[in-house]
């Protein structure tokens, strides 16, 4: 993403990254500027399996768009993480654990979560 291609506001972050799709999508660009390529053995040729997760035709290794990445393994959706991390890049002095809990819109805060404390 170039600088001028930023949300600049929280309304314009919304438009952009509204659905699960937008995210992955935008992540899959990211990770892969050239292609899908396996992490194992680099190969570029695979098939998708019936659970959505990738699977490279010369290892077998199956992997996802957020393998190697720190939303691997996340139950929460890529859409809440890109906002969390929205609004931390966007305000002056960051975003504190509360805050974010607040207004994201999350249960309980527990400190034992690993990341930002809250998803």
């Amino acid at each position: 993403m170039r600088m001028e291609d930023y949300p600049r506001t929280l309304n314009e972050f919304r438009k952009r990254f509204s659905t699960e799709e937008a995210c992955f999508e935008y992540l899959a660009q990211f990770k892969w500027s050239d292609g899908v390529m396996c992490p194992k053995c680099g190969k570029q040729e695979y098939r998708q399996t019936t659970r959505g997760l990738f699977e490279c035709v010369k290892c077998r290794r199956q992997f996802s768009i957020t393998s190697g990445t720190i939303f691997h393994g996340t139950r929460k959706p890529l859409a809440l993480w890109f906002e969390a991390m929205w609004h931390i890049t966007s305000q002056k002095y960051g975003a504190n654990a509360l805050g974010l809990q607040r207004v994201l819109g999350l249960g309980s805060y527990h400190s034992g979560y690993i990341g930002l404390g809250v998803l």
